[in-house]
């Protein structure tokens, strides 16, 4: 089934005492980019959290935040870095040597350096890391795959009525360009008929130019693969689920063919058409800038 690259989601549990939130965001991209915003207990997983992420999501720029709070609230993990401190203490007696200066050295100066001090959450139990990733992580993204599901769903209604109007264009196209020769024929007749009484016309001549009008304006190969292109299109859209990128190279070539149409049609009838189509062309590529 076809899915939009625009997504939102959130999961937000209880885990063994962790209150878990996990946020999605996506968005339309020509590649599959994942960024991750993670606590720093779960960095060391980053690489497999992207890997769930990525079979549920082939192309969009995906945004994936995942914050834990400890319910139990348990004493943070404190650390002084005795090593620096050490360094202040042998730094701090030389300046006081060198330049005489009173006053002590002590653990209330000492804790005026915050670089001394890290202050780290506790470590999450491995049990909390697996479900974090195995169910809450996993159920933010299948809550994801459903609105991008539904979107994608009125994505196509909209593409697949932009090319029922292009088959109806291109049917009017098809039952005018026969009459195209012969209305060229009768305008060509027209203007010559008056210089007949005073001039000879070359009948053979006249033919020639009509025959290569005719080889000029003949758009019925346009016309054959016009048709072609649209029901793989039909096809796609029906059967597919990866299709923005075919869809989009598809649009090119239909969009390459109607020029052609346009220009070597040689009549207003189908130069009207084919703009209406090209108009359609570009909503529709619009539509698969967001698909999947």
């Amino acid at each position: 089934m076809i899915k939009s690259m625009t997504g939102y989601s959130r999961k937000e549990r209880v885990v063994y005492g962790h209150r878990v939130v996990v946020e999605i965001r996506s968005t339309n991209h020509r590649f599959c980019e994942i960024t991750t915003h993670l606590p720093s207990t779960l960095s060391p997983h980053e690489a497999k959290i992207k890997r769930i992420i990525g079979q549920h999501v082939s192309r969009g720029k995906v945004d994936v935040s995942i914050s834990i709070r400890n319910g139990s609230r348990q004493q943070q993990h404190i650390r002084i870095d005795e090593d620096i401190a050490r360094q202040y203490i042998c730094a701090l007696k030389k300046v006081q040597r060198d330049l005489c200066l009173t006053g002590d050295i002590d653990i209330s100066l000492l804790a005026n350096f915050r670089e001394l001090t890290t202050i780290a959450p506790p470590p999450i139990p491995t049990e909390v890391v697996m479900e974090i990733m195995d169910r809450v992580l996993r159920s933010a993204l299948e809550e994801l795959d459903l609105m991008r599901h539904r979107e994608g769903r009125a994505l196509t209604r909209d593409i697949l009525s932009h090319l029922r109007g292009i088959r109806r264009d291109i049917t009017a196209i098809k039952r005018r360009a026969p009459r195209i020769i012969q209305h060229y024929t009768n305008r060509l007749h027209k203007k010559i008929t008056p210089l007949m009484k005073d001039y000879t016309v070359d009948a053979a001549r006249l033919s020639q130019e009509i025959a290569l009008f005719a080889t000029r304006c003949d758009i019925s190969e346009e016309l054959v693969r016009t048709d072609s292109h649209l029901d793989q299109c039909q096809a796609l859209i029906e059967t597919g689920t990866e299709v923005g990128k075919t869809l989009n190279f598809l649009m090119q070539e239909l969009n390459r063919e109607v020029n052609t149409m346009g220009t070597k049609g040689n009549d207003l009838d189908v130069s009207q058409r084919t703009v209406a189509i090209k108009g359609r062309l570009e909503k529709i590529r619009e539509q698969i800038h967001n698909l999947e």
